[in-house]
């Protein structure tokens, strides 16, 4: 049997286990690969992994390669190895994490340990639970390029290797060990056959079905999870005291509600999805009532019940349509009985799901009006149990973790955020104001001077009267961002306040794109002026701060904000606290990686300083993407990085396109990443750490910010040439291509035009595809050593900040892995591309130079001989990949010199499909796209 690349993991220092599952998913790939298409595939694949070959002359030396239906085969066949090898990794890390149970490092139960030690005693502790909240939000962010078939198959090949090592059972372990490789072999070949490209783009409806595939696989079922390890962890080191457990971990969404620069997300879309949360929470509920049921089958024969639980037993007798039969077959096990009643009016509440989605209406006369009402019946057969000699079942096994998830996901699944771009509210208010006769005809409300604009919204605030006629028609654009708020108070009305709860404004700046949103909550009917003075408000209203000059005012612009009269009263009405959404990728493209750190780092101890002044509770929502240039990397660090004081327990972040996929895919890797979080924020919440670090490394970091982001911005915003070398010496234009999701790559109007309009994502993940990660340490370099030179105190003031400051060690040691994923010999293929020549040499000499004065000046601060020296498994990783990639980049880079050759029906066919297939596998390999 021949393998597909005959790989070596352990010549790159890869575990034993780990190179055992990747030579064995090596050799199966060829044994498929060679039975579906014979041996050619593997001695091209061969040839490209062993021989230097120039793109330029790739399809000279193999011919073979001008067939565009072989050349897509090639590039699949090396990005289903990528995928097999991120799938072995994943099953890697379980391993290694069940290995460390009883001593693993960032657990929950570690915390605890470490907060006991601390001498916090079970009161302070109690306290501190009990003001955590952890609130991770998915998005749908186009960096996912898999479908959900190809998902579903790659984890069950995880599965599989996982038996493979588990030994017998039932069997002997060659049975076992046999029937393991068989069935990878057979999903293999599922694999080869199924085209993992989607033949259209993404719509938002397969978006939300995407993100619901992982709250059914994973997240419902790990939450209660990770609330039992704290029980657990709390038990140990605090025997014989009761602890309160409220549910600290709950989930958001923007799929089906960011409608940012995505005209596909209406109105009607945001309501369906709504409705596709509650149908999918009901039907995991289901399930689990009729498996609760079947265990608790204790008769009054032998122990009693609750008088509460007889009396709703009763009740629910007279009112709920049981069959004779099942009364009478269980009367003597009253909890049969009363979850036979709960099986019931989950049915008919699902029911009224489905029927709303199908838009009709119907007669519900027994469904559960609200998931309080659910949790009132299983917590009664909860207290029932307990006082009657089942305790161990009350508070262990399936009716605790049912209780669990209807706390945190009650019927509504994942509270849905709205997001809109701040211009397009001022559009509408263009449209608005005319028609309502506030403004003069020819009068644009977007030229008005910020001060006259917060004059006019404070006036209409404080108006009764509706802004618009009923029956206003206005344009479109106008509707569309009207319809949204009125959707809203119907989805808080009819399903759930919690459905709802949310509307975040990208581009937050000025005190006016605030007010303007609590205008259209008022036309609604989501703002409301009471009699006495006060107001109801049943939105929160959240500014979105990603330029860095956005994130350098928004402390000023939230002092001005919180005393503006009408502000004030919609926050008293929503408890006095106001969230703040920081957004990692616009400022790391405005500024550059080191710029945007120090910005947010900043920014974080500015407006904890304005809550701690004005005495307003303010939670930070963090917009992590998933590189280290989109503040990606390690949550758990990111955490435990924040300023002194600016942590109060309360926090939001957002989990994006493949870092969704890679986390969530099995339960076990959503629990260890989980459990990290949990861990820190329960160290960070409890104070500690170096409080004067922002203030005594202030002006250094303000000097390294400056220094890095002019350099950033010579590069890329400043000189002439930059875009024209960008768009050559990266597949840019092809990613927009590629249909992993509905939201287009440019903004409105701005298709590759300029950097300005290009969004976040693809800026990053054209710098992925070309092997040069320039988002995650370009500028950096310069402004170490400008500052290390200028006096011969300064390297060990850096030295002194990497030891003892984990901010700033944080960013340095991610600048590390961003270095490592680059290759230098890869990017030079891509720029070798460059029309004039002048221009792409000089170019990558700029990129290579920082990227080698970066390097260098990590190592002296860090005291390491390479980088990456205590973490050697990643860079073991990544050095074992390297050579694998080379061949995807040479097609890559093959296919855009022959692009503009093509006739137009041949770039719209099988040579497109090579071209997106090459750019899925390189995401693959880098386990990253944007």
């Amino acid at each position: 049997m021949r393998s597909f690349l005959n790989l070596e993991p352990e010549a790159f220092g890869l575990s034993a286990e780990l190179s055992r599952d990747l030579r064995t998913l090596d050799r199966l790939l060829g044994k498929v690969l060679t039975e579906q298409e014979g041996d050619q595939m593997i001695d091209l694949a061969r040839k490209l992994y062993s021989e230097k070959i120039d793109p330029a002359t790739l399809f000279t030396q193999i011919p073979e390669l001008k067939d565009p239906n072989r050349l897509r085969g090639l590039a699949r066949a090396f990005t289903l190895l990528f995928q097999l090898a991120n799938t072995a990794e994943q099953k890697e890390i379980v391993r290694v994490n069940r290995e460390r149970r009883g001593a693993r490092r960032e657990s929950i139960r570690d915390a605890v340990k470490e907060l006991k030690h601390k001498g916090l005693d079970a009161e302070a502790i109690q306290a501190l639970i009990d003001r955590i909240e952890i609130t991770p939000t998915l998005t749908a962010h186009p960096t996912e390029a898999k479908r959900k078939v190809v998902l579903d198959k790659l984890q069950s090949i995880a599965l599989l290797l996982a038996e493979d090592d588990s030994g017998p059972l039932l069997t002997s372990p060659l049975d076992v060990a046999n029937r393991a490789t068989e069935e990878i072999e057979r999903t293999l070949t599922e694999l080869w056959q199924t085209d993992e490209m989607r033949a259209t783009r993404l719509s938002v409806g397969e978006e939300v079905r995407n993100a619901l595939y992982f709250f059914e696989r994973t997240i419902m079922e790990v939450v209660p999870w990770l609330h039992g390890d704290l029980a657990r962890a709390l038990a140990e080191e605090f025997p014989g005291h009761e602890f309160r457990i409220p549910t600290f971990l709950t989930y958001r969404s923007w799929v089906g509600g960011d409608r940012d620069g995505n005209p596909n997300v209406t109105p009607e879309l945001t309501w369906q999805t709504l409705l596709d949360h509650r149908i999918q929470a009901l039907e995991t509920y289901l399930p689990r009532v009729e498996a609760l049921r079947r265990e608790l089958t204790q008769s009054v024969k032998l122990v009693g019940v609750s008088p509460e639980l007889t009396a709703s037993l009763e009740a629910d007798l007279k009112r709920l349509p049981y069959k004779p039969e099942a009364v009478q077959r269980y009367s003597q096990e009253p909890y049969v009985l009363k979850l036979l009643g709960v099986e019931e009016r989950l049915r008919e509440t699902l029911a009224q799901a489905r029927a709303l989605a199908g838009g009709r209406r119907g007669q519900f006369e027994n469904l559960f009006a609200s998931p309080d009402e659910l949790l009132a019946d299983l917590n009664l057969i909860q207290t029932s149990l307990r006082a009657n000699r089942a305790a161990e079942i009350a508070d262990e096994g399936r009716l605790p973790h049912l209780i669990r998830q209807v706390e945190a996901f009650g019927f509504h699944l994942a509270t849905l955020d709205l997001r809109q771009h701040s211009d397009e509210h001022a559009k509408a208010l263009d449209e608005i104001l005319v028609a309502a006769g506030v403004l003069p005809a020819g009068t644009n409300y977007r030229d008005l001077p910020e001060a006259e604009k917060i004059e006019l919204l404070k006036a209409e605030l404080r108006s009764p009267r509706p802004l618009l006629p009923v029956g206003y028609t206005g344009s479109e654009t106008c509707r569309r961002v009207l319809d949204v708020f009125h959707v809203t108070r119907r989805a808080r009305a009819e399903l759930s306040d919690r459905s709802i709860v949310a509307y975040v404004i990208s581009m937050t700046h000025g005190v006016s794109d605030m007010l303007e949103v609590l205008l259209f909550c008022k036309e609604a009917g989501l703002f409301r002026l009471l009699p006495d003075g006060t107001v109801e408000s049943e939105l929160e209203v959240v500014p979105l701060f990603e330029t860095i000059e956005d994130l350098h005012g928004s402390a000023d612009l939230m002092r001005q904000l919180f005393s503006n009269e009408s502000y004030r009263l919609h926050l008293e009405a929503r408890g006095g606290r106001q969230e703040i959404m920081l957004g990692y990728s616009d400022s790391s493209k405005d500024g550059g990686y080191l710029a945007a750190n120090w910005a947010l780092q900043w920014t974080l101890a500015e407006i904890a300083k304005v809550s701690e002044e004005l005495h307003i509770p303010i939670r930070l929502f963090h917009g992590r993407g998933g590189t280290v240039g989109r503040g990606g990397g390690r949550a758990n660090k990111a955490i435990l990085s924040q300023p002194a004081g600016s942590f109060s327990g309360r926090i939001r972040f957002t989990e994006q396109g493949e870092v969704i996929s890679f986390r969530y895919s099995l339960p076990p890797i959503a629990h260890r990443h989980l459990e990290q979080i949990v861990s820190a924020v329960l160290l960070a919440a409890a104070g500690g750490g170096n409080a004067d670090a922002e203030r005594q490394y202030g002006e250094v970091m303000a000097e390294l910010e400056e220094t890095s982001r002019a350099a950033y911005r010579s590069l890329v915003y400043d000189d002439p040439d930059f875009w024209a070398f960008y768009t050559q010496a990266t597949p840019i234009e092809h990613i927009s291509l590629l249909p992993i999701a509905s939201r287009p790559v440019f903004r409105p109007g701005k298709a590759l035009s300029g950097i300005e309009g290009l969004r976040a994502i693809p800026w990053n993940f054209a710098w992925v595809q070309s092997r040069t990660t320039l988002v995650g340490w370009y500028g950096m370099g310069t402004a170490l050593e400008k500052y290390v030179n200028s006096s011969p105190a300064n390297l060990e003031t850096v030295r002194t900040m990497y030891r003892g400051w984990p901010f700033f060690r944080t960013v340095v040691d991610n600048a590390q892995l961003e270095l490592v994923r680059a290759h230098i010999p890869t990017a030079r293929l891509y720029a070798a591309r460059v029309e004039p020549k002048e221009l792409g040499d000089r170019m990558e000499r700029t990129i290579e130079e920082e990227h080698a004065r970066t390097e260098q000046m990590i190592l002296r601060i860090t005291g390491q001989e390479r980088l990456l020296e205590s973490a050697r498994v990643v860079r073991s990783t990544v050095e074992f990949r390297n050579p694998a990639v080379m061949p995807l980049s040479v097609v890559q880079v093959a296919l855009m010199d022959a692009w503009e050759s093509l006739s137009e029906e041949e770039q719209a066919g099988a040579w497109r499909e090579a071209m997106l297939q090459s750019i899925a596998g390189i995401a693959a390999a880098m386990q990253s796209t944007g």
